[in-house]
């Protein structure tokens, strides 16, 4: 047998071992126990190096989980918030948009199987007030509308037709953070009129007055360079941002009043005891304790120990009721 021939035998035998040969499958095994949780990944739209560890304090103190978070650093411009309940992640991204340093943070939850780096972070959910639009005009089809032509419509506020009483309407809407800010539409009425609309955004962060995109100040916008523009004719402007909804309360306004009430008023009875019946009793008090007898007495060595009486007087019983303390 030559070897072109022991060769050939030997590759036909490893195929049919191959055929008939190979192992059973070992039964599954459990999935490794973990504490499973649930990741938000974000990142802040500024240039800036972000301090690491003043934000997470800061972002934690805010957001107040309930069952605790986690946060790691995964880039310089990006960072994990991973949380032990859905619910503390899931409020996060309802009562956003949040900022650091007035930096936007824009954020989205991780999917089951994805990467963080993965995620596209470009848009961020904002509630928007939409002012000066007739009431007449505010059906739910057409502020739905409305949010359309300023991102993409999410909700309205349930209160726009009922409730507290405002001037304005609330939606929320997703904005892409590379466009510019919507700041007003054009209305056209069924006369042939039309009429503007205004927008103002709440919690608004950083953004530019020339080019009223998110993320920088006017002073390092691009356009302000090409187009060399006058401040003054910015198109955008503070105005934008919506004030607080809630009216801060100064601490100690609970302790505080408008007036007080008036002190008794003393009576006239003249004090017999008195040499000068027209000095005020009380006057005479204050003059008679600020008026000190000074005395000398020895102590148990032999020495002067120097030490100071007060004269004994009578105090009108209704300014003995007013320093005693409340029971």
């Amino acid at each position: 047998m030559n070897t072109t021939t022991l060769v050939s035998g030997c590759a036909a035998l490893s195929l049919a071992d191959e055929e008939i040969g190979g192992l059973e499958a070992p039964d599954v095994l459990a999935p490794p126990t973990a504490t499973p949780h649930y990741e938000l990944i974000g990142r802040f739209l500024t240039d800036r190096a972000i301090k690491f560890d003043h934000m997470q304090q800061v972002l934690a103190s805010v957001w107040r989980p309930v069952m605790g978070m986690k946060v790691l650093p995964i880039a310089d411009d990006l960072f994990l918030f991973q949380f032990p309940h859905i619910k503390d992640l899931q409020r996060v991204l309802d009562d956003g948009p949040w900022s650091f340093e007035n930096h936007t943070l824009v954020c989205d939850m991780v999917p089951t199987g994805t990467r963080p780096e993965e995620v596209s972070l470009n848009t961020i959910a904002i509630w928007v007030q939409i002012h000066d639009l007739p009431s007449i005009y505010a059906s739910t089809e057409f502020i739905e509308r409305i949010g359309n032509y300023v991102g993409v419509f999410l909700k309205a506020d349930p209160n726009n037709f009922g409730g507290l009483w405002r001037s304005f309407f609330r939606i929320r809407v997703r904005l892409d953070v590379s466009a510019p800010l919507k700041r007003r539409m054009k209305m056209y009425q069924k006369d042939g009129s039309t009429q503007w609309i205004s927008f103002k955004y709440e919690r608004l962060g950083t953004f530019c007055f020339c080019c009223g995109v998110l993320g920088h100040f006017e002073k390092f916008c691009k356009k302000t360079y090409e187009e060399v523009l006058d401040p003054a004719t910015f198109p955008y402007g503070g105005w934008m941002r919506a004030g607080s909804r809630r009216q801060a309360r100064p601490v100690g306004a609970r302790w505080l009043v408008a007036d007080l009430p008036k002190n008794p008023v003393a009576t006239d009875t003249p004090n017999p005891d008195k040499e000068n019946p027209g000095v005020d009793e009380t006057e005479e008090c204050s003059g008679m304790q600020g008026d000190l007898k000074r005395r000398r007495a020895g102590d148990s060595a032999g020495h002067d120990v120097v030490m100071f009486e007060t004269p004994k007087t009578s105090i009108p019983a209704g300014l003995m009721d007013q320093a005693r303390p409340t029971q």
